[in-house]
């Protein structure tokens, strides 16, 4: 038996084809858990006598996402039950007692929540919409002409008024701190001087170890966190996924320059080849020592790449793309004049080039020794 339990709409850029994307479909699975968990409430509030619901209650309650419409993207979940409702139903008078309910709370306004509605349930909000960004909504219709508009804000309120926190999809950004084997954690270092302790997968502590410490390399935590009404992380939840970005302060000017196109000074000066200049950054990114302070990189209106150094002697190097050259020039305040030339066209010359520079190079006086500025990354922008 098949018979439409419900059509729930959604709204934003991402449902302007009429399509749903894969991760929202998770907020229709958890979506039907509630509606299981409110009519079980439901049946044994009508039925005090009553301990537990009857053996299979829920058994044989499945939705079915069977087309998606448009007008956003408009779901229509259907009930496929196997003889459980009698032809024509609505579901069972739990369930779709049970689908109102839901629309009505999302529907009611702070502090005025339906009264039928458990607060321990409450919780299920984490799930129900989580996938929703700021621009999006869920609309349930319910009984009557009532909608309930799902919005991430919405849900946050529904679960903080039975907890303290609520949980949402959340990305960090940061450096590896120290890492607890034991609890299998570790200390996220974030931008904004704060840090946030993370679960540690399995089969990431070769790379923890590694990493750990070494603060030009960026740290990318996908997954879901806790946060209190104030909107400040508690903790995290869990993790989906976790990656490292090394020397991401030279990765992110790469990718700067790797956008400029002909014209780009003033109407004039050369974009820097695409093919070369991946090339290059490959090489800087991949290999650059941490030892060495980094160095700020603009282009040239020929095309190619001038990098400096904040250091005694303003040491430079005019970097040519098509020949994969690098010139080296420094005056020092006592001593001669340094020029030397290298080519770039293998690993072992561009390690050639990295000696010469642990050698020549005075450390800026304001850059410790992990590589970081207290003013940020030195001389990356453009």
């Amino acid at each position: 038996m098949k018979v439409a339990f419900i059509q729930p709409r959604f709204e934003g850029a991402r449902f302007s084809e009429h399509t749903l994307p894969l991760e929202v479909a998770k907020d229709l699975a958890a979506y039907e858990t509630l509606v299981v968990e409110l009519a079980k409430h439901l049946y044994l509030q009508s039925h005090p006598e009553r301990q537990r619901v009857p053996k299979g209650f829920a058994a044989d309650f499945h939705l079915h996402l069977e087309r998606v419409d448009e007008g956003s993207a408009r779901t229509m979940l259907c009930l496929v039950a196997a003889g459980l409702f009698p032809p024509g139903s609505d579901g069972g008078s739990d369930f779709a007692r049970a689908r109102d309910l839901i629309t009505e709370c999302v529907a009611a306004t702070d502090g005025q929540l339906p009264p039928a509605f458990p607060r321990e349930l409450l919780v299920h909000f984490n799930q129900v919409g989580r996938s929703l960004r700021d621009d999006e909504r869920m609309e349930l219709p319910g009984a009557g002409n009532l909608v309930g508009n799902l919005t991430p804000e919405r849900r946050k309120r529904l679960v903080l008024a039975a907890d303290s926190v609520y949980e949402r999809a959340v990305v960090l950004k940061g450096t590896i701190g120290e890492a607890d084997w034991e609890e299998s954690t570790f200390r996220l270092r974030l931008a904004d001087g704060d840090t946030a302790v993370i679960p540690m997968p399995k089969d990431f502590h070769a790379r923890a170890r590694e990493y750990g410490g070494r603060l030009r390399h960026q740290v990318t935590i996908e997954g879901v966190g806790a946060y209190d009404s104030w909107d400040k992380l508690r903790k995290m939840v869990s993790v989906e996924s976790v990656e490292i970005q090394p020397n991401y302060q030279l990765s992110a000017r790469f990718e700067s320059l790797s956008t400029l196109a002909n014209g780009w000074l003033e109407g004039e000066g050369l974009a820097p080849d695409k093919v070369k200049l991946s090339e290059v950054a490959e090489n800087l990114i991949e290999h650059y020592p941490e030892e060495l302070p980094l160095p700020a990189i603009a282009p040239t209106p020929e095309g190619n790449l001038l990098l400096e150094w904040d250091a005694p002697g303003d040491p430079s190097v005019d970097l040519q793309l098509d020949s994969l050259r690098a010139f080296f020039h420094a005056l020092p305040p006592s001593g001669a004049e340094i020029e030397r030339t290298f080519s770039l066209s293998s690993g072992d010359e561009w390690q050639a080039l990295y000696a010469f520079l642990c050698r020549t190079l005075e450390r800026a006086p304001h850059e410790p020794r992990d590589g970081t500025s207290s003013a940020g990354p030195p001389g990356l922008h453009s």
